[in-house]
């Protein structure tokens, strides 16, 4: 993510991102987000909801370890969350398998040489496949999965 939207989540949830500015040995938000653009309104909504349900409701503070993109997908690792907050996060995790990775339109899970990312039509990689299509290439004929 680039350096100016990095800090801005950080600036409007201090409390979720008081770990950002750690050394890589104490956090891995020492990486920073390491993901692309597009999902940062998703992140924004997200941090907005977690805070404010901690704020309104007495839930846990969230303080995130980790923001990522893996299997193309958002992973968001938090120090500690209660259900409803984890369910918040289940929710943005899922939404971000449909959303652009770098621009934020709608998007779908393509792979391209094994590497698995979200992306809209205009940014997926010539020879992108979906990832139904590239798991089905991967079945062994005679063996269930």
């Amino acid at each position: 993510m680039k350096k100016e939207l990095d800090e801005l989540l950080c600036q409007r949830y201090p409390l979720i991102f008081a770990d950002r500015r750690r050394s890589i040995k104490e956090s891995c938000m020492g990486w920073g987000f390491s993901c692309g653009d597009g999902w940062f309104d998703l992140i924004d909504t997200l941090c907005e909801r977690l805070q404010f349900w901690t704020d309104r409701n007495g839930a846990p503070q969230v303080v995130a370890q980790q923001v990522k993109e893996k299997f193309g997908t958002l992973c968001f690792y938090p120090r500690e969350a209660n259900q409803t907050q984890r369910g918040m996060i289940y929710m943005a995790e899922a939404l971000s398998a449909r959303i652009c990775d770098q621009c934020g339109r709608p998007g779908q899970t393509l792979v391209h040489e094994h590497w698995h990312m979200t992306r809209c039509a205009e940014h997926a990689p010539v020879g992108a496949i979906t990832q139904a299509a590239f798991i089905a290439q991967r079945k062994v004929p005679g063996i269930a999965p």
